[in-house]
């Protein structure tokens, strides 16, 4: 028996199931693969995010001990010139920059403090079923690890396992894709010291689409943005097409490509933005992608889940306390999550929905620039500094039973 079962190893999972044994509750993490070897993914910690982290004393040793690169602006580069559309350096005082740190080596990090502080973290554990009581409250989960079956029971699942949540769809709460217009092809590379130095957040306009190069200091990744489900078609002009595009924008990357042979040796990332009906259920609660898919434009997907998990973790961790927790006090929790989180998050995909049909129209009229309305703004004195001000993922300060914890 655990106090709450967390499903899915990513930055959402792992930071809720941190926050809750330092707050002191039973909880284990399951995660089905036997590493957090990810590729490709959410790494851009926001400047409120690492103020949030701050507070539990875990920003400084994170940066001090993990490799990473630092953002301070997002700009746009056609062959013309060059827009800063937004500027970080005003959006806090202490961390006035996106920190770019590869999940594979912040989650892994964040989960030996979890297990510090009496979590358990169970890697190569296949989430297969929910267990249910007489009441037909989630009481529980079944999993598997090396083909074998296991039951875990629990005041509270959470579901933390991404897009394609397996616990969402065993919960039966249904998902509304809201109509993602762009796809990214990825591709990563290493970085040489003579390379150019960059923002580490930059975008590179092609007549044929918008070419994404991100700093991840021992590495490049490269990204391709195509409209939405033209796979097929990208494949069919090759992948000469796709060098000659990211060649044309980055001259340096000469040679550097050689390598790609076919456009199946990149990585897709089907762009989604989706809503979810409801985030709980009596007994089960979504919290990151599993409850509400964002576009990696921007950036935001693993702040936003970030402060889901530390807006849950303030709610839970007081009901936890209680020998038993009460099942009505963990619900509550619960929705009071959606309750305060959920307006925030659909702003933030209504504009990428406008964002990415904007794009899809540029890439349609070989419109190599920002749209004309951010080019007006990048010149007017301090917008980029405001956008950065403006754009902040704000994190709920820590509760004092959660804040008072060592890190």
């Amino acid at each position: 028996m655990s106090d709450v079962v967390v499903v899915g190893g990513g930055p959402g999972g792992v930071l809720l199931t941190y926050l809750l044994a330092r707050g002191g509750a039973s909880v284990t993490l399951l995660e089905s693969r036997h590493d957090f070897a990810r590729r490709f993914r959410g790494d851009t910690l926001a400047p409120g995010v690492l103020e949030y982290l701050d507070t539990l004393g875990l920003a400084r040793p994170l940066l001090d001990e993990v490799p990473h690169t630092r953002s301070d602006a997002f700009r746009w580069h056609t062959a013309e010139r060059t827009w800063t559309l937004v500027d970080y350096r005003g959006a806090s005082r202490r961390f006035p920059f996106y920190a770019l740190i590869p999940q594979a080596a912040f989650l892994p990090w964040l989960a030996d403090r979890a297990r510090a502080h009496g979590a358990r973290v169970l890697m190569g554990s296949r989430f297969s079923s929910l267990l249910t009581d007489a009441a037909g409250r989630v009481s529980g989960v079944e999993y598997t690890v090396d083909a074998e079956k296991h039951r875990l029971e629990a005041a509270l699942v959470v579901g933390a396992d991404g897009r394609n949540s397996k616990v969402r769809a065993a919960s039966g709460l249904a998902a509304t894709e809201l109509g993602a217009s762009l796809d990214i092809l990825w591709q990563a590379f290493p970085r040489r010291a003579e390379d150019p130095s960059y923002s580490g957040l930059d975008l590179f306009g092609t007549p044929t689409g918008s070419v994404a190069l991100l700093d991840q200091r021992g590495d490049w990744q490269l990204g391709w943005t195509i409209r939405a489900g033209t796979l097929a078609e990208v494949k069919a002009r090759g992948i000469d097409a796709l060098r000659d595009a990211a060649v044309g924008a980055l001259p340096w990357l000469a040679g550097r490509l050689d390598d790609l042979r076919d456009v199946a040796d990149l990585t897709l990332l089907p762009v989604r933005i989706t809503t979810v009906e409801r985030w709980s259920r009596p007994g089960l609660v979504l919290l990151g992608d599993a409850a509400h898919v964002v576009s990696p434009v921007g950036g935001n997907g693993i702040n936003l889940a970030l402060a889901d998990a530390a807006d849950l973790a303030n709610r839970l961790v007081g009901p936890l306390r209680r020998t038993p927790p009460d099942p009505a006090q963990l619900d509550d929790a619960a929705a009071g999550l959606e309750t305060a989180r959920r307006p925030g998050v659909e702003r933030e995909q209504q504009a990428q929905v406008r964002t990415e049909r904007l794009a899809a129209q540029r890439i349609d009229a070989g419109d190599a620039g920002p749209p004309t309305a951010l080019r007006t703004l990048a010149r007017v004195p301090g917008f980029p500094r405001f956008a950065g001000r403006r754009n902040r993922v704000e994190v709920p300060a820590p509760v004092p039973v959660i804040a008072a914890g060592a890190p």
